[in-house]
């Protein structure tokens, strides 16, 4: 009975981040740094304000992080022990693949004469690849959850 609210529950979440996710597609955000560091990005991502740093300057992502609650939530391989001290650790912190961590890097090259196509490709992609995190994020959550009730 449990396994099968749980499966009904993971459904349900990815349903509805889906749908979330396909609006905010729909919807024509601009891709501009909410902080003046070239070093950090800013924006919304599903109904998440999220973070990108570049703590070397080199245009290379060092981890992604909640803008609300500091917390990070996905790192680049090698570079978890570069998360400095104000920022917290999601308890379900994940290292981010090659592809990601290539597709997340865009957005430090993002000028005023980045095409708006450009921007929603970088977006997309953006989009696409922390969707593909969400299952193994959700599971986690919810076994964390249930650790917490017992």
């Amino acid at each position: 009975m449990s396994l099968v609210f749980n499966i009904k529950f993971i459904i349900r979440e990815t349903f509805l981040l889906g749908t979330i996710l396909s609006l905010a597609a729909c919807k024509s955000i601009k891709l501009v740094s909410t902080f003046t560091d070239s070093n950090v990005y800013c924006d919304n991502f599903l109904v998440y304000e999220m973070c990108a740093e570049d703590i070397e300057n080199d245009g290379i992502v060092e981890y992604v992080y909640f803008a609300d609650t500091l917390e990070v939530f996905l790192f680049r391989q090698g570079a978890k022990e570069s998360i400095p001290n104000r920022l917290e650790r999601h308890r379900c912190v994940r290292a981010m693949d090659e592809e990601l961590v290539a597709t997340t890097n865009r957005v430090f090259g993002v000028t005023d004469e980045t095409t708006f196509l450009e921007k929603q490709d970088i977006r997309g992609a953006m989009m696409i690849k922390y969707f593909a995190y969400l299952p193994e994020i959700t599971a986690c959550n919810l076994r964390a959850e249930q650790t917490e009730k017992n």
